[in-house]
């Protein structure tokens, strides 16, 4: 049996409805995601006990599969699903004291690591023999007994090394020793759907990331650009941020919108092209997109180098607002979990509206020719099995 611990924190500030409404949200992007990686939906359980959620697996494994698979368990959900400050997997129990003292001294001797200080913590709810802190003074008795002079421990309350955590409810406990960060924010699917503009940037990525963290459905739109003498090449870095947005999106079948963007920026001409004018060729073809359904936004990204020198676009539809998540920010102290996908810098290396955004002489396609070009561009809805 796996069981792993899920907090959350935001998310509970909420009132009660809208509180268990999300909880529940949150359950059903945790099933989704590990449906994704590879775990069977009957083998999953998630239950709701002290203000967090409990995932139990219950799948036949040898000591190294187990913790392999709650290796990839805690990875996928801590790096993908929103709504989540962290997480630890657990060892059920009995909150009888020789159950509880036999299985925290394997937890410790297992991890305590030599020459380092440890401490116990304990919480407890329900009617028992001991108080919380006498479980805590009990337990790290047999500790220090056990393993003090083996292993050169000493005992330090206040930043200990190690710290081994009880949490006793009625009947059961639960042991951990570890705390593995989330992403927090608000599960995703709380606050509508956004459409994210990928151009192959780092600006556009972590842009829909962030939004992501707010609770939106993010359903990319990748604007791609084949290798050629006259521009660079930007799908290789799309690719490898679709494979993120595919976790980042809590549906069983990941889905996204394709634009042949050669072809429009070809009609506008690449020595005409700044960053104002790639900017609102993507809104407009995002709004053309929108037409088939109800979005909540738009976001995308620019380099804080781009935007000083102009205004940001906004969006013709005032029930789908422009997001820039990441304006005035720099990208590379945003804390996020994708550093090795989204590190291009495709737009300020290669692009051809960066270049051109500072020359004054250069005159920007009307209003008029940018809707032509919109009205004839080509998009496809790419589905992809969760295969």
């Amino acid at each position: 049996m796996i069981e792993i611990f899920v907090r959350y924190g935001e998310l509970g500030l909420k009132s009660p409805p809208v509180r268990s409404r999300m909880e529940k949200r949150l359950a059903a992007n945790i099933r989704i995601i590990l449906e994704k990686i590879g775990f069977n939906h009957a083998d999953v359980e998630i239950n709701r006990a002290w203000a967090r959620l409990i995932i139990s697996l219950d799948i036949p494994q040898n000591l190294t599969e187990k913790e392999s698979s709650i290796q990839k368990i805690v990875k996928a959900i801590t790096q993908n699903v929103a709504g989540i400050t962290s997480v630890s997997p657990v060892f059920r129990t009995s909150s009888n004291i020789v159950d509880l003292k036999k299985t925290a001294l394997d937890l410790a001797a297992k991890n305590l690591k030599p020459n380092s200080t440890f401490a116990v913590r304990a919480r407890r709810i329900g009617n028992h023999d001991y108080s919380s802190q006498e479980l805590e003074r009990l337990v790290g008795e047999v500790l220090f007994e056990s393993l003090a002079e083996k292993h050169n421990l000493s005992v330090n309350l206040t930043n200990p090394d190690y710290t081994l955590s009880i949490e006793v409810k009625d009947d059961f406990a639960f042991i951990f020793d570890e705390k593995i960060l989330g992403i927090g924010g608000l599960p995703q699917g709380t606050h509508g759907k956004i459409f994210a503009i990928l151009r192959g940037s780092i600006e556009d990525a972590i842009s829909g990331f962030l939004m992501s963290k707010r609770g939106s459905n993010i359903v990319p739109i990748t604007f791609q650009l084949k290798e050629s003498k006259i521009h660079g090449n930007n799908t290789n870095e799309i690719e490898k941020q679709l494979v993120t947005f595919n976790l980042l999106q809590p549906k069983k079948h990941f889905f996204y919108y394709k634009v042949d963007f050669v072809q429009i920026l070809q009609e506008i001409g690449f020595e005409r092209l700044q960053c104002s004018t790639c900017d609102k060729l993507c809104i407009a073809i995002s709004e053309k997109i929108a037409k088939e359904q109800i979005i909540d936004g738009i976001c995308l990204g620019n380099a804080r180098t781009t935007i000083l020198d102009r205004i940001p676009e906004k969006s013709s539809n005032i029930l789908a607002p422009v997001y820039y998540p990441v304006i005035s920010l720099d990208p590379a102290k945003i804390d996020h979990p994708y550093k090795e996908n989204f590190s291009s810098e495709f737009c300020l290396a290669q692009c051809h509206g960066y270049k051109n955004q500072k020359k004054k002489e250069i005159k920007p396609p009307s209003p008029k020719e940018i809707e032509r070009v919109v009205a004839e561009a080509n998009f496809s809805l790419i589905k992809l099995d969760k295969d």
